[in-house]
């Protein structure tokens, strides 16, 4: 069954997602490489065929319809791209950056190896100015796989179904070049400090000064020259990014022969309590009752990838529309520009690490629904990843995720582990994070399987009521997955038929269950101490039914009046 939104329907496949990728770094120099490409399916170690290539649409994974292609990359199995295109090299050095591959690549310029990566869901650069011609022949070497590995793959799964979507392959966000000068900043941390009212700078490059100009709505507040690659600068009048106002500071850094843009939001997470004694969730000091929506990023055309930018910022601002103040990014880590729009409407983010692993099913699926959910996650294999190596890749992919997602003024949370899926060590990995990143919050375990670390008390209940757990006050109690009503759109969905914990076959009877499941299990706990809740899901994906919009963002499912002011009664719950 065909399903496509209109985005999808309208998108030019010749030039898509033409957007700048990369907004807290930006520079004038930009090519994008994005539109037809040729590919094609070999044994490993087989070269590729010169009568074997077909067109592909690339940044769509393989698979999608977006892509052009209905093939399926298998354990085993190449997925080769060639790209032919001219380029004027100039002065400066020439990079290739590639947003996201699936799983592993490598990278040949004209006939030779300039570069490799491991990981499916970071973006990575290659500096390619020694091989770089006005007539250039591309080629990427493509493995994944999937579920079978030891690699992130999130919900893709070779055998889908149900809750297991399509594995996607290869190419999957934006292909691009720039030229970067010699004295060229080759990346820039930024950390707001909301209580002192300073933001501090921490650079790296090939440069010996730097000049530092920021900008509030297009005044310039500072200005001044450094030769330290740490700098700190006091904001006078801070003007704080809130939910209302997400104001947002420019900054611009010049430093012999390079400029780059940035920028930053004043906010401050944190955790106090309430005169109850419960621990309570705090944007600039102010207590805030997160209600939040599961996304998985999805969308029917392009998998994992979003046919237009625009259809970014319509998922947001719906979210935003119907009451809910957060997204919970579930194990997947999405394009920066998703982020950017995140950052600048106003729209909290709760960030997972994708799923990884080989757990068994009897310790993800079904001993905790017969409320077995705190077995220890040291030296157990049952939950999947208990060999050192398979370990080492998780702490690689994780750190190359905080790294390329740190300066995001939304992120306020990590989450490490989902329903024990690969979970090994949550404790030494919760502290890790916390060594990484002070300024952030940590889901040390979503679901199940706690051990006591990070700053929540996380539960997912689908098929009871919840009730809040007495004299919960040392960390955030977050009903972290709940819902998950299903009703089928036909013709807007890829389902066949129904999928999901509770189904519904017309929509009163679906906006009443979930009007009586907020009175229920979030309003009535929000006075013993719930802080946060994150309802399943903000779409329809694939066989998965439960969304609060279709697969195609066409049909909104609930009652947009009604869901907003549930939300609404759950912040001023907060506030008394």
């Amino acid at each position: 069954m065909s399903v496509m939104s209109r985005w999808g329907k309208n998108v030019n496949l010749k030039h898509p997602l033409q957007e700048y990728p990369r907004m807290q770094l930006q520079r004038g120099s930009y090519t994008n490489l994005n539109g037809r490409w040729e590919y094609q399916i070999c044994e490993n170690g087989v070269v590729p065929s010169d009568s074997a290539w077909k067109p592909i649409n690339v940044p769509f994974p393989l698979g999608s319809a977006l892509s052009g292609s209905d093939e399926q990359l298998l354990p085993g199995k190449v997925l080769w791209y060639k790209k032919q295109f001219s380029y004027k090299p100039g002065e400066y050095h020439t990079h290739l950056n590639f947003e996201a591959v699936d799983q592993e690549c490598i990278v040949y310029l004209n006939g030779i190896e300039v570069g490799r990566h491991i990981g499916g869901y970071d973006a990575f650069s290659i500096d390619i100015s020694s091989y770089v011609k006005y007539q250039n022949a591309l080629l990427v070497k493509c493995m994944d796989l999937s579920d079978s590995g030891e690699y992130a793959y999130g919900k893709q799964r070779i055998k889908h179904g149900g809750m297991w979507y399509t594995p996607m392959a290869g190419i999957w966000q934006t292909v691009w070049l720039e030229d970067v000068p010699l004295h060229g900043v080759d990346s820039l941390r930024i950390t707001p400090n909301y209580d002192r009212g300073t933001v501090y700078f921490e650079m790296e490059g090939n440069f010996n000064h730097a000049t530092i100009t920021i900008s509030a709505a297009g005044e310039m507040i500072y200005h001044e020259t450094t030769a330290s690659m740490r700098h700190e600068v006091q904001i006078d009048n801070v003007h704080a990014w809130t939910l209302d106002d997400p104001f947002l500071y420019d900054v611009y850094i010049e430093t012999e022969d390079d400029i780059v843009k940035s920028y930053f939001g004043m906010r401050l997470f944190s955790c106090e309590k309430d005169s109850q004694g419960y621990p309570r969730f705090c944007l600039n000091h102010e207590p805030l009752f997160l209600s939040g929506v599961l996304d998985q990023g999805y969308t029917p055309e392009g998998n994992l990838t979003y046919p237009d930018d625009e259809m970014m910022v319509y998922d947001i601002n719906k979210v935003k529309e119907l009451g809910f103040n957060m997204i919970r990014k579930h194990v997947k880590v999405e394009s920066r520009r998703w982020y950017y729009h995140a950052d600048r409407l106003g729209m909290l983010v709760m960030q997972d690490m994708p799923n990884g692993g080989h757990p068994s099913k009897l310790t993800t699926l079904y001993l905790p629904h017969l409320n077995i959910t705190s077995l220890s996650d040291v030296n157990r294999k049952h939950l999947g990843r208990s060999d050192e190596w398979d370990k080492k890749v998780y702490y690689d992919e994780l750190d190359a995720m905080i790294n390329q997602l740190y300066n995001v003024v939304s992120i306020f949370a990590w989450v490490p582990f989902n329903e024990g899926w690969g979970q090994f060590d949550s404790v030494k990995v919760t502290k890790h994070i916390q060594r990484m990143d002070l300024t952030r919050f940590v889901d040390s375990a979503s679901g199940w399987h706690d051990q006591g670390a990070g700053d929540f008390y996380s539960r997912h209940v689908y098929f009871h009521t919840y009730r809040n757990p007495k004299n919960q006050k040392k960390r955030m109690a977050i009903l972290s997955e709940f819902g998950g009503y299903s009703y089928l759109e036909k013709g807007h969905s890829l389902a066949k038929k129904l999928y999901g914990y509770k189904k519904f076959t017309d929509k009163i009877h679906l906006n009443s269950a979930i009007r009586q499941l907020y009175e229920d299990s979030i309003i009535s706990n929000i006075p013993r101490g719930l802080t946060a809740c994150v309802f399943t899901q903000l779409t329809d994906v694939e066989d998965e039914c439960n969304g609060i919009m279709s697969a195609d963002r066409e049909v909104v499912k609930l009652d947009g009046k009604r869901i907003r002011n549930l939300n609404h009664r759950c912040m001023r719950r907060m506030k008394r």
